[in-house]
Formats: C-alpha cells, structure tokens, sequence
C-alpha cells in the first residue's frame, strides 16, 4: 500500500500520543516499540519514520479503549480524521490479530513481532537484580516465555508467530530487540 498522504512528523504522533496516553509505562513502551520498529526498517531496507511512527503509535488508544473490537478500531478513525496515511492505519490495527488483517507487508510483520517481544524483553528486564538491559540474554528471555506466571499478559503465540512471520530464529530476534533498545536504555529505565 503505498502512501496516499506524508507521514506526519514526529511531534505530531508524539502529541497525539500524549493526548490519549497518560501511563508512563504505556509511554515507554510506545518509546521502547518505536526503537525496535526503527532498527527493523533499517533491517529490511525499509522507511525508518513510516515504522517508528507505526511503533510510536501502535496503542496510542489503548488506554481509552482497552477491548478487543475497540482498540486500534477507534484509534483508526482517530488517526484517519488527523489525517495519517491509511499505510500507518493499517499496519497499526493489524497487529491486533482479532481485526482479522492480513501481515501481507514487512510492515504489518514488523509490528505484530515487536509489539510483544519488546514488552516482554522489557519485562525481563526490569525482574533482573541490576534491572539492566546489558544483563539480558536471549536463553534468559526464552526461559521466562516459557515461565506462564512470568509475565501473564503477554500472548506467547504472538512472539512465536511474531518470529516466524519475519523469519528470524526467536533467540535472534531477542538479542535483535535487545540491540534495538541498547542505545535508549537509560531514558526507558533499563539501565539502572
């Protein structure tokens, strides 16, 4: 899908995503998805600020509209009335994989495999004793995935599937992510 309108700047999907989200771990996780989605358009020989504007914002409405059939649903029509080209639009509701869209693009897989592996990597993170970013390596990342208690919300099949769907070994694409989040580890609180 190529692009109808020009990706809004930064500070415009920086606005909108403090205009709908007030938790800061919602924001640094907005901050800490948008740095992996950065490094995979640099990956994949992709646009940078079309996939960092997509991680920025791929839950702005969440915390307005946390159920399924709601959100990334009202956050569409919030993003198409600001007037973001519906390439961001629908790479962003697809990584909800209730709206029933096809991760027919890189785009599409980008998001779907950052948005929970990041949160989860984050997570290990942040239960480690020096709640460092450095001390993480991917068999400890693989070992808490298969811990169900350790982090509930996450959806463990969207990190399998989120792999696979961008053909990277899981072990991978953690230390990927992990490399992704290295140079924004202190302003995310993962560098203590």
């Amino acid at each position: 899908m190529p692009l109808s309108s020009p990706i809004p700047d930064r500070d415009t999907s920086w606005d909108l995503l403090n205009r709908y989200t007030a938790n800061p771990s919602l924001i640094k996780h907005a901050l800490a998805v948008e740095a992996v989605m950065r490094a995979l358009a640099e990956r994949y020989g992709e646009d940078p600020d079309l996939f960092g504007t997509v991680g920025l914002l791929h839950d702005f409405d969440y915390e307005a509209f946390p159920n399924i059939g709601e959100h990334t649903v009202e956050g569409a029509k919030i993003l198409a009335q600001a007037d973001f080209p519906p390439i961001i639009i629908e790479a962003i509701s697809s990584h909800v994989t209730e709206n029933g869209i096809a991760r027919d693009t890189v785009l599409k897989r980008a998001i779907y495999a950052a948005d929970e592996l990041t949160g989860f990597v984050v997570a290990v993170t942040l239960v480690r004793p020096s709640k460092s970013l450095k001390d993480v390596a991917p068999r400890s990342v693989i070992k808490k995935l298969k811990d169900k208690s350790f982090a509930k919300g996450v959806n463990r099949d969207d990190v399998y599937q989120g792999a696979e769907g961008l053909e990277i070994p899981l072990d991978a694409l953690i230390q990927f992510v992990v490399d992704a989040l290295a140079p924004h580890a202190e302003s995310l609180g993962l560098n203590a």
